[in-house]
């Protein structure tokens, strides 16, 4: 309980114990907290008191405000770094977050290639091509929804299961010996999700979607595959 008698103001008091419930688990990213005169009656202070501590907690990012619903518990976002000689993959870039990732294939499929896909992989007008389609997660948690079109030319016998909860790059290191080139090229834009992304990614439909195409080359500057990943942006920042 909070100690009235102490210098510590009693909202800072209130901050530090809800922030050290987010820190081990009591409230969950996503989920609502008690509300203010719940927050006021448990804790015997003032529903200004806690409307400060939640205002402090908004701010720094540990919560979130949602008109009419509640105040949420915000999802730490995950940070990812692009360089010129080294981009960060999902599940790298989790262990630097202190995340657990994960992924789930949502479909797949051999399909005749379209005139962007066949650009840029070089494909000969009647090759086809492998659609993958994962969702990556951290800690359980909805983030990018990609979908990667491969060459069946260069990627014969290719086995989706080995992606359940597994690391795509990982993969096709082991299993094609194909390794990514520095040079390799990603674009960034932004929409909005529909309503269809929405449910993918565990978002409100309108909620900002980060766009991100990956155009892959071997060292040797061959084409190796193409990727789009819709990300949800409130959950994730990319750095160049």
């Amino acid at each position: 309980m909070l100690n009235k008698n102490s210098i510590q103001p009693l909202y800072k008091q209130l901050m530090d114990i809800i922030t050290s419930q987010l820190k081990n688990g009591t409230y969950k990213p996503g989920e609502k907290i008690p509300t203010e005169p719940e927050l006021a009656e448990l804790y015997q202070v003032s529903r200004i008191t806690v409307r400060r501590t939640i205002e402090e907690l908004c701010t720094q990012g540990y919560l979130v405000k949602h008109q009419g619903k509640g105040t949420f518990v915000k999802s730490p976002m995950i940070f990812r770094k692009f360089e010129s000689q080294k981009n960060m993959s999902f599940s790298e870039s989790c262990r630097q977050n202190g995340r657990v990732s994960g992924s789930h294939v949502l479909a797949f499929c051999r399909k005749s290639s379209d005139s962007l896909t066949s650009d840029f992989l070089r494909l000969a007008p009647d090759e086809e091509v492998f659609f993958l389609e994962r969702l990556l997660l951290a800690d359980g948690i909805p983030i990018i929804n990609v979908h990667t079109w491969l060459p069946v030319r260069l990627f014969p016998d290719f086995d989706p299961k080995v992606l359940e909860n597994g690391s795509f790059f990982e993969y096709l290191k082991s299993a094609y010996s194909y390794s990514i080139a520095d040079s390799s090229r990603s674009t960034v834009s932004v929409t909005t999700a529909s309503a269809d992304m929405a449910q993918t990614l565990s978002l409100a439909p309108g909620d900002p979607v980060m766009i991100l195409d990956s155009y892959m080359q071997s060292p040797d500057g061959a084409p190796l595959y193409i990727s789009r990943e819709y990300i949800a942006g409130s959950r994730y920042t990319i750095s160049f």
